[in-house]
Order: structure tokens, then sequence, then C-alpha cells
């Protein structure tokens, strides 16, 4: 059983907001140094010389790279069996290979050879791949030694799968070891054109994703902060599409999403995705979407794994999902939440601890439980935050101010829209269910001024011109199925309301929030999509201007609600039409699943209410409905000043 020092992982996990220089800690597994080259030598000191090398060295030839920061114009690949590609000086931060610069997605590939080894140097910067094994070009018996792989926005190690027909081809005996994965902050969208609202909402981000693989060893490695847009990124090792006999060894897993995955819940073309895999001796510290993944996996094990996570919402430090012959489940030990089964398979679960406070845990390590055995003083490190900045309320409200800007062709359809307009101004629709049905919702603008707690310029005034918002607003009250919301509707419901609310009420804007109840069973009705776009037709054709939201987390239906919003999203930008982006506000005052119980109310549906009109970060991070409120009137707010006023040439 390892021994790690456990309150350094704790200190450098607890101070991590940024890295100014690469992160090294005395419990960092040590790589042994390679032995000296054999055979043919080619040493490298330009960018130029570097892609030549790999041209011309001869199989069981070496690279040998000179210290340097080597901005790489393209992707290349090595093709030649059992070279070995190297830092001269054997130091990994001092070779970096740059694809910040480079014309591809990707740094480096291996491809159609046997028995590589790249060691002791750096890749970093680039938006796809870092380390790309092309497995259906005959690539085996690759290691990586020793390396860092720093902000590679999609994968730090990508085997792309195997087509069905030539399994012969599967990677096999393949070595990741005392490599480093660490990304300076959360992926953005700018990092990857590809990853959008409309795909991965900015969540497309692991470290090792490799398929088909039959007898790898992912040992002694490092993940810190790879992380998704939104903290829902997926795992930093991932093994699926029919992987085989795979040992996960040794690895520490800091400040992460999730750490490791057998297996992928949405299959591939193969019923099994990990076979008779090996997930040993990991440590895993503050993983909140999933510490281990088990899933359409067979005679697969997970052992004396430590996993520290006392905070978890989404409580799946070990999670058996699906199916899972024959899995073996032993001697790990999870701080607050048990292993959670949802699997019908028949499963073998030994020695598993759960500690229910620090002093239990602190008991157990001692008596072998898990991976490590700590000091009292170093688990009682896991529960400390660092002191908030004097800054962040302020960073935090600039960053709610955002909330409310929307596209300039968005305007511009806006304000075409709206020369036709010939109805009731300032009144606001409200049509949605339960959780605009609540009084809580939008109610507060009739009688509560919002202005004071714009802190932040924007250039847009404040108040209407010559009133107050209150006295604008018409409608806030307006609830009950008569003005298109009701507790308990779906889109179909709220279809059905809309054409009476549109012609009676003549409304200017209306703010559109539904497929919470959709949702319910877990899946996204087949007609949603549709209906939703229906809603969104009728307010453009009565000229006026639809508001849509995003809906708010659920407990326990993540994949259905990031579903649901990708298709609110995409229709808003379908249709130029404004959004409200709810989802987004509430993950990122309350993130890593810290949602449920303070931003979501404890059933895990409903917002919390409390302080509804009170639009301050702290309260807002309590005050699920004072976040809805605030994040809506923002959109309104632009909407007046640069939409409706302008219609009037004002």
């Amino acid at each position: 059983m390892r021994t790690i020092l456990y309150g350094v992982v704790l200190s450098l996990w607890l101070t991590w907001p940024s890295i100014a220089a690469p992160p090294h800690a005395d419990w960092f597994p040590k790589a042994p140094a390679l032995p000296k080259p054999t055979g043919q030598v080619i040493r490298v000191t330009t960018v130029q010389q570097l892609l030549q090398s790999v041209k011309t060295v001869r199989p069981g030839g070496t690279i040998l790279i000179a210290d340097g920061h080597y901005h790489l114009p393209t992707y290349f690949e090595i093709t030649t069996d059992r070279v070995t590609m190297r830092s001269a000086s054997g130091d990994r931060h001092k070779v970096i290979l740059d694809g910040a610069r480079s014309r591809h997605g990707e740094i480096l590939g291996i491809a159609g050879c046997k028995g590589v080894t790249i060691a002791d140097l750096t890749i970093a910067n680039t938006k796809w791949n870092g380390f790309k094994i092309n497995s259906h070009a005959d690539t085996h018996s690759v290691t990586l030694h020793n390396c860092v792989i720093h902000n590679i926005w999609q994968r730090g190690v990508k085997a792309s799968a195997v087509p069905k027909d030539k399994q012969h081809l599967s990677p096999r005996d393949c070595k990741i070891q005392f490599c480093l994965f660490y990304n300076d902050r959360p992926k953005k969208y700018s990092d990857d054109e590809t990853d959008t609202p409309q795909t991965y909402d900015g969540n497309y981000i692991g470290g090792i994703d490799v398929k088909n693989t039959i007898n790898w060893r992912i040992t002694d490695n490092v993940f810190i902060g790879i992380q998704g847009r939104t903290r829902e990124g997926r795992g930093c090792i991932y093994i699926s599409e029919n992987g085989r006999g795979c040992v996960i060894e040794g690895n520490i897993f800091v400040n992460c999403d999730i750490a490791i995955a057998l297996g992928n819940p949405a299959l591939g073309y193969s019923p099994l995705q990990a076979i008779d895999c090996k997930a040993r001796d990991n440590f895993i510290a503050d993983c909140p979407e999933t510490g281990i993944l088990a899933c359409h996996t067979r005679g697969c094990e997970i052992k004396n794994n430590t996993i520290v996570d006392p905070k978890s919402i989404r409580r799946r430090l070990i999670w058996a999902q699906l199916g899972n012959e024959g899995l073996r489940i032993d001697n790990n030990l999870l701080v607050n939440f048990p292993v959670l089964v949802t699997t019908k398979s028949k499963i073998t679960q030994k020695g598993n601890v759960t500690a229910k406070d620090l002093a239990e845990a602190i008991a157990q390590t001692k008596k072998g439980a898990g991976q490590q055995k700590v000091s009292p003083d170093q688990f009682k490190s896991i529960v400390e935050r660092p002191a908030r900045s004097k800054g962040d309320d302020r960073k935090q409200a600039e960053q709610l101010m955002q909330a409310g800007v929307q596209t300039d062709a968005c305007i511009r359809a806006m304000v075409k829209l709206h020369e036709g307009f010939k109805g009731q101004r300032g009144y606001v629709a409200q049509f949605g269910d339960s959780i605009t049905f609540s009084m809580a919702f939008w109610s507060p603008m009739d009688w509560s001024d919002p202005q004071p707690y714009l802190s932040v310029d924007d250039g847009l005034p404040k108040t209407p011109n010559k009133a107050r918002w209150r006295d604008w607003i018409k409608g806030a009250r307006a609830k009950g199925g008569q003005h298109g919301n009701q507790s308990g509707w779906n889109v179909g419901q709220m279809l059905q309301s809309m054409d009476a609310v549109l012609k009676k009420e003549q409304p200017e804007v209306a703010i559109i929030m539904i497929g919470t109840n959709d949702i319910a069973s877990g899946r996204v009705p087949a007609n949603y999509e549709k209906q939703l776009e229906q809603a969104v037709r009728k307010c453009l054709a009565a000229h006026c201007i639809p508001i849509l939201n995003t809906i708010p987390p659920r407990r326990g239906r993540d994949q259905a609600v990031e579903q649901v919003n990708q298709i609110i999203r995409q229709l808003a930008k379908k249709t130029n039409v404004p959004l409200a982006d709810f989802h987004t506000a509430c993950v990122r005052l309350q993130p890593n699943g810290a949602w449920d119980g303070t931003v979501i109310s404890n059933d895990g549906v409903h917002p919390t209410a409390g302080k509804t009109n009170v639009y301050t970060p702290d309260n807002m991070k309590q005050s699920g409905y004072a976040l809805r409120n605030w994040i809506n009137f923002l959109v309104l707010r632009q909407l007046h000043f640069r939409v409706l006023e302008a219609g009037d040439g004002k």
C-alpha cells in the first residue's frame, strides 16, 4: 500500500486558483531515470531539426531535444519502431513542445509503429489532443514516461476507437507512467471552437481517453485541475470501447471533475466497455462529478482506493452504473458517502469503509482501509477552504452583469420584430411551470426596485426614463393557468395556454422557462424541442419578444438537464431571441454540485426562496429565486434600452 503525504496534497489542492509555475510537491511519484541511449542518436536544438528528426531516425534510435521552448507550426508524428524521444537534460520542465501557434489542433502522434518511448518533456497548449496514439494504423507498446501535459483542452492522451472489423489493430501493451497532467483553469468556449453550447457546453475535456486498449498500465501519474467549463468534464482516465486487461494504479487526482471512468454510459458499438480492468491504490480528492465510475464492465476490480470529497453533492465517490458483470469493489475508504450502486448486475463488495466523520476516517486508515494513513491534522485540512478574496464580490457581480448581455444579431432581430408591436407596453408575460408560477419569481418587480444593486457601470441607465422599474413593468403578479404558468406543467400544456394569453394580455416581452417536469423520468421527450420552438414562434408572430430561460440543475437528472439546456441555447441562437442562462448562473455561484441545498431547495428541484428581492452575490448564492429574478431583470434591462426604447426613436 502506497503512502502519500496527504497534508501536502491538500495544501496544493486548497490553494489552486491559478498556477504561475508548474506544480510540484514532495508527494509526486518519483520517476526512475531512463538508461543512456544506445544506437543512433539525433540531437535537436530547433523546431526544424525536430520535425526533420522523426523522418530520418532509424529503428531503435533516440532523438535528444535540447532545453528550450519549441513553438510548433504543425502536428507531427513518429512512425518508426523503437524510437525514443526525450529531453537531453532529463528535466521534463525544460523542454516544451508548444502547440499554441500550430495550424492543427494536435501536437504529437505515434502511428504505425511499435516500442516508441517519449520521456522527460512537456507538451502544452493545444485545443484538441496532446499525445495522439493512432490506433487504426497498428500502433502498439507506446510508453509515455515522466512527461508533463499542460493546458490540453480536449484530451492529454488520445487513442481513438478501432473499427469493429479491425479489432486486431487494437493498441496493446502501452504504458503511461509518472506523468503530470494539469490545467491552469477550467475550460472556456474560446479554447476549442467545437465545444459549444450546442455540443458539450465547454465540458468536453479529460486527461487520458483511450479505446480498444489491451493490457495497458496507467500508473503513478498526477492529475490536477482537469475541469470543464461548468465542472462537468470527462474522466481523467477513461477506458472504453472494449478496453481489456488495463491496470490503473497509484495515480493521484486533485480538484478534477471525474477521476476514473471504466466504461461509457452512452455505449458505442461494443456492449462491453471495460473487461478485466483494475483500478487500485489510487488517491482521489475533490472530484465532484464522480470519483470512480464502472458501467458496462465485466470482471473488473476497484480496490484499495481512497476517495475524499466530504461535500460531494452527487454522492458518486464510487458509482456502479448499468451492467457490471463480476465487478469487485474491495477495501476502499470513502469519506462521507458509501459506494453508489445503480446496477442490476451481481457485484461483490468486501471491506469497504465509509467514514461518517473525520475522527472515524482517521481511525480506519490506521486499520489499513483504503490507500493511505494520515494524521488527524492532515485529515482535518480536507474540510477547510481559503478565505474569499476581497475582489470576489465585484468579480461575481461583473460576471452576473454579463448574463444580461445579448448578441448584436439578437438585438438587431428584436429591433426589427418590435417595429410591428402594437400591444401593451411594459407587459411581461410569464410562461412556465411551478418555478414560474411561484410568487417568489418576478412578483418582486411589482413592489421592489432592483436598480440599487446595479453596482457595475455598463454604460446603460439604471432606471427607465423618469420612472422606476416597478412603474414600468406590468404583469409581475400574473400567476396561474390563465396567465400561461401553472405547477406541474410540461411544454405541451404551456403551449396550449399561449394563444389566449398573447391575445388577451398582448405582452411586449415574455419570459419562457419550461422543461423541469418534462424530464421527470430522466429523459427528454421526443416532442420537447419541436413544441418549445412552436412556443417561441407564437411569441414572434405576436411581435412579442421571448426571453428563453435555461432550466436550473435538478438532483439526479444531470444528463437530461444538460440535454434540455442544449436545446434551449441552440433554439435561442437559431431564432436570434434573448437567452437568460439561469443554469449557468446557478453553477457559477455554487459550483461542484454545491447548488443542491443552496440555490436549489432540499427537494432537489425548485429554487430556494428567502430574500427574493436582494441581489447581492452572497444572497443569490442562497436564494435561487433572487438569482433568477436578477438574471431576467438584467436581460429585460438590456432589451429596454437597446430595443424597446430604440424602437420608439428615443
